[in-house]
């Protein structure tokens, strides 16, 4: 409790034993602003108090805020020692590179993007990157895998990395599966069956809502063979797209336009 300054015996700080009080800025704020108003001492020594008290609840908060990113970093730590893991003992999956996972990472956060589809697990390591954006995010991602045993794979991959609760995977044939779906998905992955890629766009459109993310893979390394699905998606009225390349493969990112 503070004392001598008019903070009464029963003042304690948000987040400190004793209280039920939340851990955030507003809370802080509310505080401050209720017991600053109080004309109870005179003008200096109230402002002294006040500022003591931002202080005291700006260290509540800070702390609180460390307190949540140490778990946060213990998942974190996991996930990145098993993509590494998988990196040199699951060769041969044509998976992105871990350049490419961080940028689709970045993107899933920056855009606080919520509902995921992927289009082609393999052993699930692209999975994990998009699974580990959505932790951030609260979202949570659908995966799908023809081939029975590198679904299998990447159900042990996604379980080992943490990230097997924001993940469904689902071992089923994609061109006959998303169909089926009836969205939204603010952000869809497509790296499967290359001849396949216009298809998988035509279907997934209809499911992505205004300023959603279409992300298609290896559009530098196998341009030739994915040519008429470039030119699709950089004169199709629907889409802004834009090509990265943190990694060797190569991205198309997509984005939803509104309606013309």
């Amino acid at each position: 409790m503070l004392i001598g300054l008019g903070f009464g015996p029963q003042v304690f700080l948000p987040g400190t034993a004793g209280t039920d009080g939340p851990h955030n800025p507003m809370a802080a704020e509310k505080l401050i602003m209720t017991t600053c108003r109080k004309p109870l001492l005179p003008l200096p020594l109230r402002v002294l108090r006040c500022a003591m008290l931002a202080i005291l609840l700006a260290g509540s908060v800070f702390s609180a805020d460390a307190r949540a990113a140490g778990p946060r970093k213990k998942k974190d730590d996991q996930t990145q020692k098993h993509l590494a893991w998988m990196r040199e003992n699951q060769t041969g999956m044509w998976n992105i590179s871990p350049r490419e996972g961080l940028y689709l990472y970045d993107l899933v956060v920056k855009h606080h993007l919520k509902r995921g589809l992927e289009i082609g697990t393999s052993n699930g390591y692209s999975g994990i990157w998009i699974a580990s954006g959505m932790r951030v995010t609260g979202g949570r991602l659908l995966t799908m895998e023809i081939d029975e045993e590198r679904a299998q794979l990447a159900r042990e991959n996604l379980q080992a990395a943490g990230v097997e609760r924001y993940v469904t995977l689902e071992r089923v044939a994609a061109l006959q599966a998303v169909p089926t779906l009836t969205g939204p998905y603010d952000f869809v992955f497509i790296d499967a069956e290359k001849s396949d890629y216009i298809r998988y766009l035509q279907m997934v459109l209809p499911l992505v809502p205004e300023g959603g993310v279409i992300v298609a893979h290896n559009v530098s390394d196998m341009a030739d063979e994915l040519h008429d699905f470039i030119v699709r998606v950089k004169t199709d009225p629907e889409l802004k797209t834009t090509f990265a390349e943190p990694g060797p493969g190569g991205f198309s990112v997509s984005i939803k336009r509104g309606g013309q």
